[in-house]
């Protein structure tokens, strides 16, 4: 049962961002609604205020310009899975945009939710940490940008105030002979939340040898994890079956030692293996071709 609170719905940026920073008491921001409104009515939350962005249009954009991806926060699952450009070398995103819920999920859910909603298991925040992204935060009278890591504390945690409000996500454009991927495993095929998952960026020079790669690994750690000692594997070698196998056993150590002795750690240790095999694969078929 949702508890009384009092309802704003600001047509302007400048009057959210008032709103914010002159309300009394405990406030929340409304995007998609699709992680806050089943909070409410669990009472598992109980604001004085919520003040919802709905109206905030220019939140709604995908911009690339000056070699920057520019995701406004209000920017739906959908939109990401149908953006264009994201089908090349940042099809990771759209990859994850797809594996988030079902369709009504998808087309009313937002990135900036995902992102201070900071769950483990969220399925953008592995491709948004892969690709280096920075969060945007707002507040009456000022900015801050943060990379996307630091923004993010642990369950559920992020360093937002409560005057601020997330406007965007930012990264760097990838080279165009990038490649990347992102594969989830859950409970059942549909619908389900992230048990594991991998996202992976390869950057080939031209003779293919790998020039960079990144991996990012969700629901292994209170946020996203990077692998380092695997693409430190990857990187100046040439996609093979062996390299796979060097760099699947890097990632494994990697969840075992982030785990330690948890309930999940024993089935996550194996499971990761097939993850991160068919990530990379996807990322590079030369991954899985014999030599």
């Amino acid at each position: 049962m949702l508890q009384p609170f009092n309802y704003h719905q600001p047509s302007s940026m400048e009057e959210a961002l008032s709103l914010m920073a002159t309300l009394p008491g405990p406030k929340k921001v409304l995007a998609g609604g699709t992680d806050l409104v089943p909070a409410l009515r669990r009472g598992e939350l109980s604001p004085a205020h919520v003040v919802s962005l709905k109206q905030l249009a220019e939140m709604r954009e995908i911009k690339i310009k000056e070699g920057r991806v520019h995701i406004g926060a209000l920017v739906t699952f959908s939109q990401l899975a149908e953006f264009r450009p994201f089908r090349g070398p940042h099809n990771l995103l759209a990859e994850a945009a797809l594996q988030v819920g079902g369709p009504q999920i998808r087309s009313q859910g937002t990135i900036g939710g995902n992102i201070v909603n900071a769950s483990p298991a969220g399925d953008l925040l592995p491709p948004l940490v892969a690709l280096e992204a920075e969060v945007r935060l707002c507040r009456a009278g000022g900015e801050r940008v943060l990379p996307l890591d630091e923004f993010l504390k642990g369950l559920g945690r992020t360093c937002i105030e409560q005057e601020e409000i997330l406007t965007e996500a930012v990264f760097p454009v990838l080279p165009g002979q990038a490649a990347s991927s992102f594969v989830k495993l859950g409970r059942r095929n549909s619908l389900a939340i992230s048990r594991i998952s991998m996202a992976a960026i390869l950057v080939p020079g031209a003779t293919g040898i790998i020039e960079e790669a990144r991996l990012a690994l969700g629901a292994v750690a209170p946020k996203p994890v990077r692998v380092p000692r695997a693409e430190a594997l990857l990187k100046g070698r040439r996609p093979d079956p062996s390299l796979l196998e060097e760099a699947v056993t890097a990632v494994a150590e990697t969840v075992a030692a982030t785990l330690g002795d948890r309930p999940s750690a024993p089935y996550k240790k194996v499971a990761v293996r097939g993850v991160a095999r068919e990530a990379l694969i996807k990322a590079a078929p030369q991954f899985g071709c014999k030599l």
